[in-house]
């Protein structure tokens, strides 16, 4: 799933050209701003059959990390992009760390096993 989300965001051109870089987890010290840092924060169980598990539900959380609160762009990239891999929008906060102004956004999705 990380290496879905990555080469996705990574591909977007658009996005290319307003971050300066793309982070799992956590955004290294000393990095330039805007970027994105994403991670999966939660997998559980959503559908069981013949004490099976056949699908679960991701939820997502992206991190939109700018020093002026100039996110909404990149935000709107972002968002098509999650879409299109079959996310859906669950929330979206607003947040201030320190001199940064973040955006974060969850998204969730189900993921089918193969049995």
């Amino acid at each position: 799933m990380n290496e879905k989300i990555l080469a996705a965001l990574m591909a977007e051109k658009d996005i290319a050209d307003k971050v300066r870089g793309v982070y799992h987890l956590v955004s290294p010290h000393g990095c330039r701003y805007p970027n994105i840092v994403y991670s999966i924060i939660s997998d559980v169980p959503a559908l069981h059959g013949d004490n099976i598990e056949l699908q679960s539900r991701v939820t997502v959380r992206i991190h939109i990390v700018t020093k002026d609160g100039r996110y909404e762009e990149i935000y709107r990239y972002v968002n098509r992009i999650m879409l299109n891999l079959g996310f859906m929008r669950v929330q979206a906060i607003e947040q201030r760390e320190d001199d940064l102004k973040v955006k974060i956004v969850d998204y969730r999705t189900g993921v089918d096993f193969d049995v």
